[in-house]
């Protein structure tokens, strides 16, 4: 006889209670004794988990919108199915996003359940009817993934990081390509955690969806924001989301300012040893001198003058760029630049945002062979020099895109005759100042660039790609 799911864990709950887990206890393990009962207990956790998971899946079935007032977390007072069982979990339970994550991966393992039953009554059929057509049977892509939480060889929180790594059917990608990846990633990632398995899986989604990665860039520059309150002892609160690339510069920032607290790269020259020495030495904790030192940056771009453009010593961030078809000369590298990645992560950069980079930041190109061997190393020589920014924040006043009204402060510079793609000179007749939507806008939806009377009268073309009649936007003219 089957016992009772809820016997089951009460005599577990029991059994852990009489057991000695005090601090004491594991103190007195031996290295290895402390390996092997950590390992014990995340196996234990595992497996309670997929039990927690199919639990709280099962409460959310009950929930179901579709029932309205009958739905169980209805009855039982609570707004959503993630309120309910929450609550469940008593005091310490975890976040509201813990619990959408344990739903959302319980039910794949319901979902992968309910498709093997559907199969095996299928089968059942074919043989009792052989005459019968075959019955089909749909199995979702995702099942694996819900068999893996089942079975125990996948954590919940790893599934559902590469279920939303991986993201949905779309235009070019079939489900059939998705289970495929979802095979691949069951592999790769079963000894790795919930963070490494979502990087996997966004680094596989763009891998066979490269047509797909500026929509899902742009959806990410959408979903950013920041927000403040003040709290009730006068503190002002806040949290934030940044997009990929943006994120990239905060992070940059906080590691020039806090680096050498947090282990960041070690410095030979002699002032810049100096300087990390007094970061170290300060007396103020890490996120005290980020969060001073962040305020003394807002203050110094509030207070600078809107005649100014901003030189290259800034927070930077680099773009790995993939693709170098073999083989490849150090004259035509550059040719070849296409979608990439942001360092340091697995987030993809559109072509755009590497064009929009090459404007404004320059780049190292370092070409790689199919062995991996480098190619050709090449040196940053196409950056406007801080005495052609000047001119042009004099020249043209801020951003040159029509009705646009940003300072010099807030703008870059940009290659009127693409520096990669049309061999544009740095100049300042084939330069321009664009904000940085304006200049990202530019590189999404402009194919050419060409200079219409020259100068100040100059004129950026719509490419035939966007606008067939090629009709011309006029940036506003500086003031002379």
């Amino acid at each position: 006889m089957t016992t009772p799911i809820e016997v089951v864990f009460v005599d577990l709950a029991g059994a852990l209670a009489r057991s000695d887990t005090s601090a004491k206890a594991f103190a007195e393990l031996s290295d290895d004794g402390s390996e092997s009962t950590h390992r014990a207990i995340a196996r234990h956790l595992r497996e309670v988990t997929a039990a927690y998971a199919l639990s709280a899946a099962n409460m959310a079935n009950r929930s179901d919108w579709t029932l309205g007032r009958e739905g169980l977390s209805r009855k039982k007072g609570y707004n959503s199915p993630e309120d309910y069982v929450q609550a469940l979990g008593g005091g310490g339970g975890g976040t509201k996003a813990d619990t959408r994550r344990l739903i959302e991966a319980g039910t794949m393992a319901t979902e992968a359940e309910a498709a093997r039953d559907r199969q095996e009554q299928a089968d059942v059929l074919a043989l009792e009817h052989p005459e019968a057509p075959p019955v089909e049977v749909h199995r979702p892509w995702f099942a694996p993934l819900g068999d893996a939480v089942t079975d125990g060889t996948l954590s919940a929180e790893a599934a559902t990081a590469i279920r939303r790594g991986l993201g949905e059917p779309a235009i070019g990608v079939t489900e059939e390509m998705l289970a495929e990846a979802v095979a691949h990633l069951l592999t790769e990632c079963r000894t790795v955690n919930a963070d490494q398995a979502a990087k996997a899986a966004r680094h596989c989604r763009d891998s066979i969806d490269a047509a797909g990665i500026a929509s899902r860039a742009d959806a990410m520059r959408a979903r950013q924001y920041l927000k403040v309150f003040d709290k009730p002892d006068g503190m002002l609160h806040g949290s934030f989301e940044l997009d990929p690339e943006n994120g990239a510069y905060f992070k940059d920032f906080l590691q020039q300012v806090i680096g050498p607290r947090t282990g960041g790269p070690r410095f030979v020259e002699k002032g810049e040893k100096e300087r990390a020495q007094r970061i170290i030495d300060d007396p103020r904790s890490t996120d005290q001198i980020a969060a001073e030192s962040l305020i003394e940056a807002i203050k110094v771009a509030a207070g600078a003058d809107p005649g100014t453009i901003f030189g290259r010593i800034r927070p930077s961030v680099k773009l790995v760029v993939m693709e170098a078809p073999a083989p490849v000369t150090p004259s035509s590298a550059l040719e070849f630049l296409g979608d990439g990645f942001i360092e340091g992560t697995s987030n993809a950069a559109t072509a755009a945002t590497i064009d929009r980079a090459l404007c404004d930041t320059g780049f190292t190109p370092v070409v790689f062979g199919r062995d991996g061997s480098v190619l050709d190393v090449g040196r940053e020589q196409r950056l406007f020099t801080q005495p052609q920014r000047v001119a042009l924040a004099l020249r043209d006043g801020g951003c040159m895109w029509k009705d646009c009204l940003k300072p010099p402060s807030f703008s870059e510079a940009h290659h009127l005759h693409q520096w990669k793609a049309d061999g544009g000179l740095t100049n300042l007749e084939d330069g321009i100042l664009l904000c940085s939507p304006h200049h990202l806008r530019l590189h999404n939806e402009i194919s050419t660039g060409s200079i219409q009377g020259g100068g100040r009268s100059s004129a950026l073309v719509r490419g035939s790609g966007w606008c067939p009649r090629q009709r011309p936007i006029r940036p506003k003219r500086p003031s002379t």
